[in-house]
């Protein structure tokens, strides 16, 4: 399919990702202490007072939708950043927010926010069939993006050292960038566009390198180059990306948890990811337990805190937390499914398989499970029945496999599970 191993994409679409949330930031730090009036969010120190909203409002909107966003409720956060949008028509940052909510809630609602699907190769596969795309949210995203582009192009014209309309013309490429890496799965075209956000990001650095909030797409990219073999690495340098360490990107998060404003949640989600990728389960853990505390209504923090948990050997504490999460009421109502799915792969990884089987079994029954996923369920619970030696229950699930729309690389998996049965490790 393409000429790079899966744990390299792997590598690469996670650094598309990561670098696309630097449009989760803040409007701008400062304005956390106050400063709106002192500071255009769509532009420069020296932005015309024209095209800079005079209210502490459109900060304020800011914090609400990114708040919003964590609490994973993509309505209130379009309505507080199409206000922002409103406030200020000729500002590229409303423009890139309403882009990341739209990015966001297309991901949560094909339940492709789990930490565990972004964690499998069958992720990676490109099958001859392309993903179904809402066409009319496709065109509103794209719409976003050109709006964001061009209205920080307008700025730069004025005045090209302006570090707030560079920042949001890389945060445009960055999200368009996790768009196609995660909902249109083009790698090719999402590297291309991290990679132009990066070297963006770095001029915004040198205008202000007392900007710590924008130092987390630095220490995300040294992190992730440092984690490169040594001819990726070499290639890296070749596209102008520079050179990179693991524990030199990892120094550049905990400074932004230490010393950024808005962006230091972001520090933690992404160091919760890059710490348990390192082996040090503790430190995830407690990050996990830190924002869960802080942003309770985020079922997916919750998962992932659960998963830790199983993860560091303690499955009583993760059954119970898993069942805590079934038993709460809005998590029950909007992601039953994904609960159990991830539920099933935590028991999956630590051998449970008649365990996992149920649980899969129990993802393809909710009425409002993500078709998609019902499908990864059925392949899934195949494999279980096949461990446990249940073959003629196997090739049922996988005949339901090849009955269903097609899901990343599914029925050519079932295909071969059905000629010969799946084996763990194989």
């Amino acid at each position: 399919m393409i000429g790079m191993n899966a744990k390299l994409l792997t590598t690469w679409l996670t650094a598309v990702l990561l670098i696309s949330q630097i449009s989760l930031l803040n409007v701008d730090a400062r304005a956390a202490l106050g400063a709106g009036a002192r500071m255009a969010a769509c532009g420069s120190r020296t932005a015309s007072a024209q095209n800079a909203p005079q209210s502490p409002e459109f900060y304020k909107l800011a914090e609400e939708g990114n708040q919003a966003l964590y609490d994973l409720d993509f309505q209130a956060a379009h309505d507080r950043f199409q206000r922002m949008a409103d406030l200020c028509p000729d500002c590229p940052a409303p423009y890139v927010y309403l882009a990341v909510c739209i990015w966001l809630d297309t991901l949560n609602k094909a339940r492709r926010l789990s930490p565990s699907l972004f964690s499998t190769t069958y992720f990676y596969a490109q099958g001859s069939q392309s993903d179904k795309l809402d066409a009319a949210a496709d065109q509103q995203f794209n719409d976003l993006i050109d709006r964001a582009t061009t209205t920080s192009a307008e700025l730069l014209k004025k005045n090209p050292k302006d570090a707030q309309a560079l920042y949001y013309q890389a945060g445009s490429l960055g999200v368009r960038a996790a768009y196609n890496g995660t909902v249109r799965r083009s790698f090719r075209k999402a590297i291309g566009d991290a990679n132009k956000a990066a070297e963006i990001q770095a001029k915004v650095l040198k205008l202000d390198p007392q900007y710590y909030d924008a130092y987390l797409s630095i220490g995300l990219y040294e992190y992730i180059i440092g984690s490169l073999p040594f001819f990726w690495r070499l290639m890296a340098r070749l596209a102008g990306l520079g050179g990179g360490s693991r524990e030199g990107g990892i120094e550049r998060l905990e400074t932004v948890i230490a010393k950024g404003r808005l962006a230091s949640d972001d520090a933690r989600l992404f160091l919760l990811a890059i710490y348990n990728r390192e082996g040090n389960l503790d430190k995830s853990l407690g990050l996990a337990e830190y924002l869960k505390a802080k942003y309770p209504r985020n079922y997916l923090l919750a998962i992932e805190r659960c998963r830790l948990l199983y993860a560091k050997g303690d499955a009583a504490e993760g059954q119970r937390s898993f069942e805590a999460l079934l038993n709460d009421a809005r998590t029950a109502r909007e992601a039953t499914d994904i609960v159990d799915y991830q539920w099933a792969e935590d028991l999956k990884a630590g051998g449970d398989w008649n365990h996992a089987f149920d649980k899969y079994t129990a993802a393809t029954r909710w009425p409002g499970s993500e078709q998609g996923l019902v499908t990864l369920s059925h392949l899934n619970a195949g494999r279980m029945l096949d461990v446990m030696g249940r073959r003629e229950e196997a090739l049922a699930e996988y005949r339901q496999v090849m009955q269903r729309d097609n899901i990343y690389d599914a029925h050519e998996q079932a295909q071969a599970y059905i000629k010969n049965a799946y084996r763990p490790g194989k």
